[in-house]
């Protein structure tokens, strides 16, 4: 007899009415803004819009955080910044990835195959119902 594993709302016998889930980018938050900055030049706050766009909404992302790793990323040359002007007077501070920024998103998309891999062969395995050791 075959049992496959129950949705992930009644694993611990929670109702079904409770909230999903949610999740942070904070491991990952570095990879993203990365890969954001890589495909265009931006500000904080338009990272952040970019970023609630391209991720899950149960995703949350810290704005407190994300400017936190921006300037942590430009302390170690990973990207660089400047301030310029809007159409609205305000100065923004604009970010630009660097050479060894490149570097560094390289090493990411490296690892993040990794880690799909590994996320693909633990949801195929919990995906195929099981034959033995049933409990």
């Amino acid at each position: 007899m075959s049992k496959e594993l129950p949705p992930a709302a009644e694993t611990h016998g929670a109702p079904r009415t409770e909230q999903p889930r949610r999740y942070q980018t904070g491991k990952h938050l570095e990879a993203f803004l990365l890969l954001l900055v890589w495909e265009r030049a931006d500000h904080g706050g338009s990272l952040m819009a970019r970023l609630q766009a391209m991720l899950p909404d149960r995703w949350t992302i810290d704005s407190g955080r994300l400017y936190r790793t921006l300037r942590d990323l430009e302390a170690s040359g990973v990207l660089s910044s400047s301030w310029e002007m809007e159409d609205t007077g305000a100065p923004i501070r604009v970010y630009r990835i660097t050479q060894l920024g490149l570097l560094r998103l390289e090493q990411w998309k490296d690892e993040m195959a990794v880690r799909r891999d590994s996320l693909n062969a633990f949801l195929s395995r919990c995906e195929t119902p099981r034959s033995r050791h049933d409990p």
